[in-house]
C-alpha cells in the first residue's frame, strides 16, 4: 500500500497458504459477483449446468419460459449434486441420481419417491442470486453484494462498441495452471514481461507507452497500441480484414485489457474478444476457461477463427509457464517480495486494493470508494502473516 517507487509485492504466504486461499474464497469469491460464463451456453429449456464457484457448487437451469435460474447444486434430501460439476445435461426436470428426488425447472420439489414430506416443509432447491450482463451470467452466493451494475461501473460503456452481448463463442480452451489465482491476475495487468516472455505478441503489439483507464466501479484495465505492421492480434498480424464498426480510430488500433474482479479477463481487439475465467482450485492451482468471441456476421460467413485462437493459445501457454515458474520460485521459504516497476501501475493498483480488502476484511467486489473507508470493516480483520486466515 506504499506509493509507487516504494511499493512491494505480497509475501509468499499470500500465494502458498491454504488458509489464505480459504479466507479469499470466503471473502472475495463467495461474497460478491462471480462470472459463471456465457449465458447462451444453456440455449434451450431444460438445459442444466453444474458449475464451481471457488469450491461451492452452483446449478444453472434454463426453465420452461426461457429464464435462467441459479440454485445451490445440492439435493434437499441428502445434498447429492444434481448435475456433476463441469457437466451439462438436458432434462425436462432436475433429477437427483442418489434417491431419485425430482424438481421442476423452477426449483420446486415435484416428487420424493416413497416419502411424504412433513406438512409445511420447505424442500425446494435453494436459490442463488444471479444476474446477466453483456452476455455473461454472474452469481452472488452471499446474496448481499451491491447491484452488479454498480460493480461493473463504466466497463459497460467501455465495452459497448464491441457489442459483447451479441458476440458468439467460436472456440473454448481449458487450462489447469499450477499457480495461485492472484499470480494470473498480476501477470494479466502488466506488460513489463512481454518483451522477454511473448516474442509473438511483441511483434504485433507495442509493449510500452500504454495508458491505464480511469475506471468507475470495481474493474481495472488499460490499453496498448498495435504496431504499424499489424492489423490485429495474430501470429502474423493479419486477420479477417474487418473491425468492430462501432470503434473509433484509436480503438481500432489498440488492444484493451479489462479485469472484472475477482476473475474475469476481457481482452478486446479490433476484430475479436478473448476472455479468461478463473476458478481457484488450490493455493497453487487455478483452472482457466478461455473463450474466443466473434461478431455474429463473421460466424455466419464461416470465417475461420484460427488467427485469434492460435495467437492467444500460444500467448496463454507462455503466460501459464511464467506464472508456474513464479509459483515455484516463491515456494519453499526464503522469498522476499521485490519492488514494483513503474510499468506495473495496474498491478500496483490491484495489490493496493487487495491489501485494503485484507485489512478491512471486506470483499474484493467493493468499488474503490467503499473499500477506502478505513482499515477496519464490518467483517473484521483480514489475513496477517501471523495468522493467515481465521
Amino acid at each position: 500500500m506504499q506509493p509507487p517507487g516504494r511499493a512491494r509485492g505480497l509475501p509468499a504466504e499470500a500465494y502458498t497458504s491454504d488458509r489464505v486461499l480459504a479466507w479469499e474464497r470466503e471473502r472475495f469469491w463467495r461474497r460478491g459477483w462471480v462470472c459463471l460464463g456465457r449465458a447462451d451456453r444453456l440455449a434451450g429449456p431444460g438445459e442444466q449446468a453444474g458449475l464451481d464457484v471457488a469450491g461451492a457448487g452452483v446449478l444453472v437451469v434454463r426453465d420452461a419460459s426461457g429464464q435462467l435460474r441459479a440454485f445451490r447444486n445440492a439435493c434437499r434430501h441428502r445434498g447429492h449434486e444434481l448435475v456433476e460439476r463441469g457437466c451439462t445435461v438436458r432434462r425436462p426436470t432436475v433429477w437427483c441420481a442418489y434417491h431419485a428426488w425430482v424438481y421442476r425447472l423452477d426449483g420446486t420439489l415435484r416428487h420424493a419417491p416413497r416419502f411424504d414430506p412433513p406438512p409445511g416443509a420447505d424442500l425446494d432447491l435453494l436459490p442463488v442470486r444471479s444476474a446477466q450482463w453483456a452476455g455473461w451470467l454472474f452469481a452472488d452466493l452471499s446474496g448481499d453484494a451491491p447491484p452488479l451494475a454498480d460493480v461493473v461501473g463504466d466497463l459497460d460503456a467501455a465495452l459497448a462498441p464491441y457489442r459483447p452481448g451479441e458476440l458468439r463463442v467460436v472456440a473454448t480452451e481449458g487450462y489447469d495452471v499450477a499457480a495461485n489465482w492472484k499470480l494470473l491476475v498480476e501477470n494479466y495487468l502488466e506488460c513489463y514481461h512481454c518483451p522477454s516472455t511473448h516474442p509473438e505478441l511483441s511483434r504485433v503489439q507495442r509493449t510500452e507507452g500504454g495508458e491505464s483507464f480511469a475506471a468507475t466501479g470495481g474493474w481495472l484495465g488499460g490499453q496498448l497500441d498495435l504496431r504499424n505492421s499489424a492489423a490485429t492480434m495474430s501470429l502474423d498480424g493479419t486477420g479477417p480484414g474487418s473491425v468492430f464498426p462501432g470503434l473509433d480510430p484509436d480503438a481500432a488500433r489498440q488492444v484493451r485489457y479489462h479485469l472484472l474482479p475477482p476473475g474475469l479477463f476481457v481482452t478486446a481487439t479490433p476484430d475479436h474478444l478473448v476472455t479468461h475465467r478463473l476458478v481457484p482450485v488450490a493455493a497453487d492451482r487455478t483452472r482457466v476457461e478461455c473463450e474466443w468471441l466473434l461478431p455474429a456476421e463473421l460466424v455466419a460467413a464461416r470465417i475461420d477463427p484460427g488467427w485469434a485462437v492460435d495467437f492467444w493459445h500460444t500467448t496463454n501457454r507462455q503466460d501459464w509457464a511464467a506464472c508456474e515458474s513464479v509459483q515455484r520460485g516463491i515456494s519453499g521459504g526464503g522469498y522476499r517480495p521485490g519492488p514494483l516497476a513503474p510499468q506495473e501501475d495496474l498491478l500496483h493498483a490491484f495489490l493496493g486494493r487487495l491489501a485494503g480488502a485484507y485489512l478491512s476484511g471486506g470483499p474484493w467486489w467493493c468499488p474503490p470508494e467503499a473499500a477506502d473507508a478505513g482499515p477496519a470493516g464490518a467483517h473484521g480483520p483480514g489475513p496477517t502473516a501471523a495468522e493467515p486466515a481465521r
